[in-house]
């Protein structure tokens, strides 16, 4: 379902007036509240788990023997340490206070071996690439915000009731609205547990002790 579609759905689930809302944008009253709602029930989903399979990515910049800082991606959120990687060499991540401390002097290697992201979201090696290629890694997205009418949540569409289930327990504390809550809760359980099995990445154990 679109950002508009899903306000529709939550306004008939909730059983209020009209047929609406027509768009997104221009709303007042009842309908911007709705669209409030679901704008919010997307943002508080993402936010629960932070690496949802929906909100992986792979990055691929540029880079020159010339520099060792360049622009993070803009929806980078947190990377895979173990995907690292630079002109085919593995890069270790290091926290910003303790590369600082190690690093912010170029470090004069063969290539670089550490990475850092800056407060300001910049990407820093401990030294320029030793010839021109791409570094590369997974990460996971920041939330997406639902703005446009066209707009679609970036998890599969089975789960979308999830963010409308969401939404009717906003509108069910607004209102006072006993019974909503409860329907909301029980649909947005019984997707939430599909979701969390088949959108998270699987659990890793440790061995057993010696």
């Amino acid at each position: 379902m679109t950002f508009l579609e899903l306000c529709q759905r939550l306004r008939q689930e909730v059983g209020a007036a009209g047929t609406g809302p027509a768009s997104v944008t221009g709303q007042h009253g009842e309908y911007a509240r709705l669209i409030a709602w679901v704008r919010q029930a997307w943002q508080e989903i993402q936010l629960e788990r932070r690496e949802w399979r929906f909100a992986w990515s792979q990055a691929a910049i540029s880079v020159e023997t010339a520099y060792r800082d360049y622009s993070a991606p803009a929806d980078l959120d947190h990377w895979d340490d173990a995907t690292l990687r630079v002109v085919g060499h593995r890069l270790r991540a290091m926290p910003w206070h303790k590369f600082r401390e190690r690093h912010l002097e170029d470090s004069g290697r063969d290539h670089p071996s550490v990475i850092t992201l800056t407060p300001d979201g910049k990407l820093m090696m401990d030294t320029a690439p030793d010839q021109d290629g791409e570094l590369t890694f997974e990460y996971y997205r920041t939330p997406q915000l639902l703005a446009d009418n066209g707009d679609v949540p970036r998890m599969p569409a089975q789960y979308h009731m999830a963010i409308v289930y969401r939404a009717m327990l906003a509108y069910a504390f607004y209102e006072n609205a006993s019974e909503v809550a409860q329907a909301a809760r029980l649909g947005e359980q019984g997707i939430t547990t599909q979701m969390e099995l088949r959108e998270l990445p699987d659990m890793t154990f440790a061995g057993t002790l010696a």
